[in-house]
Formats: C-alpha cells, sequence, structure tokens
C-alpha cells in the first residue's frame, strides 16, 4: 500500500459522496448514513495498517458462519457454547505463545514433533521444507501461510499472479496440478500454470480506468500452453469474476 494509492481511495469517496444525491435522488430527504461516514476512515487505516485484505473480517464471518451451522438442539447459553469459545481462546494464545521470543525451547520442540506426526497429507511445514509423500501429486502446497491448490482440490485457491520467469512482468494463471520433482539434492515442488489468455484488442477492459486498483481483465479462456513454475514465482492469489463476452475480471489479493 502507498501514499499515492490511499489518497486515490480518498478521492474517489470524495467524488461518490459529493454526487451521491444527484445520482440516487431518494437520498435527498434522509440524513447520511452511519456507513458514509465510517468509509471515510478507511483513507487512515490504509496508512496505518495496509491493504484491506490484511485486516478485513471476512474470517470471523466465516466463523461465525460455520459456529452458526452447528447442531445445538436448540439449547442456548449452555456447557457447549462456553467450552467452543473457551477452546479457540485457548489456542489462539498457545499458537501466540509458540511464538514470542520467552516461549521455552522444550515447548518449541514438541511442537516440531506434534508437526510431524499430524502433518496434512501434501502439506509443506511451517519452515517451508517440503514433507515427502507418496505418489508425485500433491493437493495442495504452503507457502508464506497462503494455501495454493491445483484447480481439482480447490478452484479457488487455484487462481493466481505470477512470474513465468524471474524478470517477466505477472500474469494471471490457474494452477493444473501440483507434483513433487525428485532431484540429487532433494524433492522440489513444481506448479503446472496455464495461463489466462490477454483481452482482445476489440473487448473493452473498464478497469483501465482505475490504475490504483489491481484489478486486471482476461479472456475467460486458458492458453492451451503451460508454464512449470516454483512457489516463488507465485506473486499473489486471484480473485476472479467471469462477466460478459467472455471476459473474466482478476484481482491481485496480495497483503503487500
Amino acid at each position: 500500500m502507498t501514499t499515492a494509492r490511499a489518497e486515490a481511495f480518498g478521492d474517489y469517496v470524495d467524488f461518490w459522496v459529493k454526487h451521491l444525491r444527484t445520482l440516487f435522488p431518494h437520498t435527498r430527504e434522509g440524513i447520511a448514513r452511519p456507513n458514509i461516514h465510517a468509509i471515510g476512515h478507511i483513507y487512515n487505516f490504509l496508512l496505518l495498517f495496509g491493504p484491506v485484505l490484511s485486516w478485513w473480517c471476512f474470517p470471523f464471518e466465516r466463523l461465525i458462519g460455520a459456529v452458526q451451522k452447528l447442531n445445538t438442539n436448540d439449547h442456548i447459553g449452555g456447557v457447549m457454547e462456553s467450552t467452543m469459545i473457551k477452546t479457540l481462546v485457548r489456542t489462539a494464545n498457545i499458537r501466540h505463545w509458540l511464538h514470542c521470543p520467552d516461549c521455552p525451547e522444550a515447548i518449541k520442540q514438541l511442537k516440531v514433533l506434534f508437526d510431524k506426526s499430524f502433518v496434512p497429507a501434501n502439506a509443506t511445514s511451517q519452515t517451508k521444507e517440503f514433507v515427502e509423500m507418496k505418489g508425485t501429486r500433491r493437493a495442495y502446497a504452503s507457502f508464506d501461510g497462503v494455501n495454493f491448490s491445483g484447480v481439482d482440490t480447490h478452484a479457488g485457491n487455484a487462481n493466481i499472479f505470477y512470474r513465468p520467469s524471474p524478470n517477466q512482468t505477472p500474469v494471471a494463471g490457474q494452477i493444473q496440478w501440483i507434483e513433487n520433482k525428485p532431484t540429487p539434492d532433494g524433492t522440489i515442488l513444481h506448479l503446472h500454470v496455464q495461463p489466462y489468455e490477454r483481452l482482445s484488442k476489440h473487448l473493452y477492459d473498464p478497469f483501465l480506468r482505475y490504475p490504483h486498483f489491481s484489478a486486471t481483465t482476461y479472456s475467460s479462456t486458458l492458453s492451451a500452453s503451460a508454464n512449470i513454475i516454483t512457489l516463488d514465482a507465485i506473486v499473489a492469489h486471484a480473485a476472479r469474476f467471469d462477466y460478459s463476452l467472455g471476459r473474466s475480471v482478476l484481482v491481485n489479493l496480495s497483503r503487500h
């Protein structure tokens, strides 16, 4: 997040608020809503905390959604709710403690043993060392705390921005599969990625008007050829939405 991007956000918000009653005449009679006031503070949050992706509340909303789906048999305010929240808080506290400098080394070693015993299938460790698994294909891989998957495992985690070669401009693509590649020095990870085709010159990219918004329109068609890359060639996950005329907008979800 840069100061220029934060200031551009502020300018766009000011422009929108200024013309709100012209665009939506029915708002002229009412008082300004609290969210219109709140949106003005996002400029300061961008400067303090970086991109919205780093501090939005979607993970908490997802957790609340999961809790709401639990079968309670209409018993509210009982032992189960207390147990759930205590377990959640204790787990968070333990994870925080393990990353603190004053955590005893013996406790950290127990965590290492636990991770080795219960590592998820086809996952990589927190130290970015690859875990040997049977077969060459793997369901997903973790890198810098982010999970990446082949499209058959999780389509949402398969869309990425990546560099086909070290000095090349990032492009959007879709991970088709992930494989363990044996080498004389150990196992490395290869991702087979099909890039999205560039947008036809006859089609319009509406996001060109907003250079501070990291969104680009591509063709919805994948290239027939694939790039083979390593995890460090990935720039970020991409959010994808298909709209008219065979176009897909891909948003860079980088947290930096």
